[in-house]
This record gives C-alpha cells, sequence and structure tokens, in this order.
C-alpha cells in the first residue's frame, strides 16, 4: 500500500479514524474528509503520530449537501492525479425528519447521495489507477432495510430506525449496481458491514431514549474500533480481494446480501432516482 492514494470520509473518528491508522502503517497517503477544520487537524496529527506516516492530509466537506460535495469533488481532482482507494464511511443517524439543502432526507442524503455522487464524481481518478478499489461501509442493518423513494423527499411517518436500514440498504444496492456498470474494468467495488461498533454514532442529537438505547448495545455487543475498522481495511488492502467485486462482507469474509440487496432491478431504480435528485 506504500504511497497509494487512499480518500477515507468520516476519516477523522470512530472507524474512519482506525481504518486511517490502520492503513497509514501500510505506508498509504490517507486523505481523511469530514467537516470540521479542527477535528481534520487533530486527526491528522493523531492519525501521523499513532502510524509513523507523514502523508497525512485532510479535506472539508459536509457531505449531506450536494454542492460541498461537489467542490469537494473538484478539490481531489485539482490535488491528486489519480486516486487508488476511495472508503465511503462517513454517515450518521438522524432523529427526525429534516431536508438538506438539496430537498432531500438529511439520513438517505448523507448516507447514500454523498456516496452515490462522490463516487461517481471521482470514478476518473480512480480508474486511473492500476489498484482500483471503492469500498462502501454499509450494515447489517439493511436486512431489514426496505426503500421507499418517496421518502426520500417527503415525510410519511419518520422513524429513525427504518430511516437509517432504508440507507444502509442502498448502499449495497448501490455497490452491487455500480459493481454491474463496471464490469469489465479493473475497478472493484465492494460493500460492507463493520460490525455493532462501540462509537458515538448514535448518541449525535438523538432523542434520549434512542440515544439510551445505542449506547447499551454498543456497551454489551460492540466491537472495538479497531476491530470495526478491519474488514474496511481487508477490503482495501488484501490482494485476496483484488479481482472480487460487486460483493458484501462481514468480518473480512464474503457473506449474501439480503434479497433487497441482490434485487438488479431495485438497484437500477435507485440510480435511476438518485440520478433524478443528483444529477451527474
Amino acid at each position: 500500500m506504500k504511497n497509494r492514494n487512499i480518500i477515507v470520509t468520516g476519516g477523522n473518528a470512530g472507524i474512519g479514524l482506525a481504518t486511517s491508522i490502520a492503513l497509514a502503517k501500510q505506508g498509504a497517503n490517507i486523505y481523511i474528509v469530514c467537516r470540521s477544520r479542527e477535528k481534520a487537524e487533530a486527526a491528522v496529527q493523531e492519525i501521523s503520530k499513532a502510524s509513523g506516516n507523514s502523508h497525512i492530509r485532510y479535506f472539508l466537506a459536509d457531505l449531506s449537501a450536494q454542492k460541498s460535495v461537489r467542490v469537494l469533488a473538484a478539490t481531489i481532482r485539482n490535488e491528486l492525479s489519480v486516486v487508488d482507494v476511495l472508503i465511503n464511511n462517513a454517515g450518521g443517524v438522524f432523529p427526525e425528519f429534516k431536508l438538506t439543502e438539496d430537498g432531500i432526507e438529511s439520513c438517505i442524503a448523507t448516507n447514500h447521495f454523498a456516496y452515490f455522487l462522490l463516487t461517481n464524481l471521482l470514478l476518473e481518478l480512480i480508474q486511473k489507477s492500476d489498484y482500483a478499489r471503492i469500498v462502501n461501509v454499509s450494515s447489517n442493518s439493511h436486512y431489514r432495510g426496505k426503500i421507499d423513494f418517496e421518502s426520500f423527499t417527503k415525510d410519511k411517518g419518520y422513524f429513525i430506525t427504518t430511516a437509517y436500514e432504508q440507507s444502509k440498504l442502498a448502499n449495497v444496492l448501490f455497490t452491487n449496481e455500480l459493481a454491474s456498470r463496471l464490469s469489465g474494468t479493473h475497478v472493484t467495488v465492494n460493500s460492507l458491514h463493520p460490525g455493532v461498533v462501540n462509537t458515538q454514532i448514535g448518541n449525535k442529537g438523538t432523542q434520549w431514549y434512542a440515544a439510551l438505547f445505542w449506547s447499551l448495545t454498543a456497551k454489551l455487543f460492540g466491537v472495538s474500533i479497531e476491530e470495526g475498522a478491519r474488514t474496511s481495511v481487508y477490503l482495501a488492502s488484501s490482494p485476496e480481494v483484488s479481482k472480487v467485486s460487486g460483493k458484501y462482507f462481514d468480518s473480512c469474509k464474503e457473506r449474501k446480501a439480503s434479497e433487497k440487496g441482490l434485487d438488479k432491478n431495485l438497484g437500477k431504480e435507485l440510480w435511476r432516482v438518485s440520478e433524478q435528485l443528483c444529477p451527474l
């Protein structure tokens, strides 16, 4: 992985930070994406210190806003000649229905549309790499997910877990459709479940009962952030998966995605709707 250019969205905290440190230890050039300059600078120092790698940089972006993602992609294209690995890791949970500036519900905007837009805008740089891997962090929550396209822009009785499950199913569907579109090329794209990770993602801005549920679940069943990052690191760096694409992984092993996640027609329709709401 020495001198490979790796972009990690949400690389300043949680499993994104652990992923960045692990890959930096392998000698990769790490570029993290986050919203806060202060947090980004602190994370760069932490990654560099933990890995002994000085080639750690950051980009700033609000991934829930399409304009910000477009500016991010333009900045990356200006600064890098090639992207070897893109790890779409950043995500969140949202306690109530709220539209972004693009008129899209916040959870699906952050957890799916950011993946969709950034990946497509950077695809030319990724294709220039002789390595060329795209890694999408999803979740086993996708097994319970259902896609309701109207809920992307309308409040149809919003519930926090339903919205999250839908967004994680979208990650799997996007991965599989993109892999199909890239069939015959050297670019691979896979999705993964990091495990129930002991992070604060479920505590940010949520109602007290949702935060309490997340905290108890994470403490009782959660793995460390290092363990949670293991499958992301594996898909980004292992020669074992250099030719594998369009698959779903859990604990560094291929696992069958949900029936909905494997629905090719649903994947194509998600792509069509995504392009409609987020023109490429």
